[in-house]
């Protein structure tokens, strides 16, 4: 997975549109598209305010530190909610782990 791609799911996993991420960073919406489909160049400093903004490090955006990044992302995400909405997320995760082990065991 390239830079580009890293950035795009980022934004998209924080249900970001590219308009709100080019208004923040006082670019065109264009430019976003770019970035994120590979056919612009980023500038250091665009990289750097994008990985603030999606709260994931410079390292897992280039591909040199590994997807556990993106749990970190998870994680920062949300540590920001009320408690009673972690609570209902952590049951969620585990009804989700419930039903896929069910599914496993369903095609063994």
């Amino acid at each position: 997975m390239d830079t580009h791609d890293r950035l795009r799911l980022a934004r998209q996993r924080l249900s970001l549109t590219q308009d709100y991420v080019a208004s923040l960073l006082d670019l065109p919406r264009t430019a976003v598209v770019q970035i994120e489909s590979g056919k612009r160049k980023l500038a250091s400093s665009e990289l750097e305010s994008l990985c603030r903004i999606y709260g994931i490090s410079a390292d897992y955006a280039l591909g040199i530190s590994p997807d556990s990044e993106r749990t970190k992302m998870y994680a920062r995400s949300i540590e920001a909610l009320p408690e009673e909405d972690q609570m209902e997320i952590m049951n969620l995760i585990e009804f989700k782990k419930k039903l896929a082990r069910k599914r496993e065991a369903a095609r063994t």
